[in-house]
């Protein structure tokens, strides 16, 4: 079916657009997600697609929702890997990350806006 082909690929190339944010080679990854390196390979082609199993290996270890593999955001996976790491946190370390990146979001917000006005 031409439509699994398609899926299959488009997971595949997700999945090396992980492997290559985090500068990893395919032996590092599939050692990392317990994966052998020529099945990575061939879902990275798109020859081979990912069990359930597979993909709940690969969102585990590398943090990053599995949303993203099979939908995909226009923002690509890195919003999706932050808020599953803050989700991850208990109570405490989960408010205290929230305060650092609105800290940070306000002071690059507000440089922003000076960029503009001087343009």
């Amino acid at each position: 079916m031409e439509i699994d082909k398609d899926f299959n690929l488009t997971v595949g190339l997700r999945i090396r657009e992980i492997r290559e944010a985090y500068q990893m080679t395919q032996a590092q990854f599939s050692e990392k997600c317990d994966l052998s390196e020529s099945f990575l390979a061939a879902v990275e082609s798109g020859k081979k697609g990912v069990t359930s199993k597979t993909l709940y290996k690969i969102c585990t270890t590398m943090n990053v929702s599995a949303d993203y593999f099979v939908r995909g955001k226009g923002n690509g996976f890195e919003l999706d890997a932050i808020t599953e790491t803050i989700n991850s946190m208990d109570k405490f370390s989960r408010e205290g990350a929230l305060r650092i990146l609105s800290e940070y979001a306000n002071v690059v917000h507000k440089l922003q806006e000076k960029r503009e006005t001087k343009s």
